[in-house]
């Protein structure tokens, strides 16, 4: 499993929010605090998929082993979990 393949995601955000953006996080921050907010989503749903999936507790694993833990699960579509809601 290709654990380190790199995906690139473009947000666009118009001048102002920029500005205010830069203001509140300091000039040139943003796409530090966005991978900073990224990362840390992408740990909880691990965290949670693991959990769901195979029933073991994410903190006794790298994230390189949960992955690998998930790697063959079919992980349910965000349409199938809110159905079961």
């Amino acid at each position: 499993m290709e654990i380190n393949k790199i995906m690139e995601i473009t947000l666009t955000i118009e001048a102002e929010e920029k500005k205010v953006l830069d203001s509140w996080l300091g000039t040139d921050k943003i796409q530090e605090w966005l991978q900073h907010a990224l990362d840390n989503k992408i740990q909880q749903r691990v965290d949670a998929s693991v959990i769901e999936s195979t029933n073991r507790n994410p903190k006794k694993f790298s994230l390189t082993e949960k992955l690998t833990l998930l790697k063959d699960v079919t992980l349910p579509s965000k349409e199938s979990r809110n159905s079961i809601i």
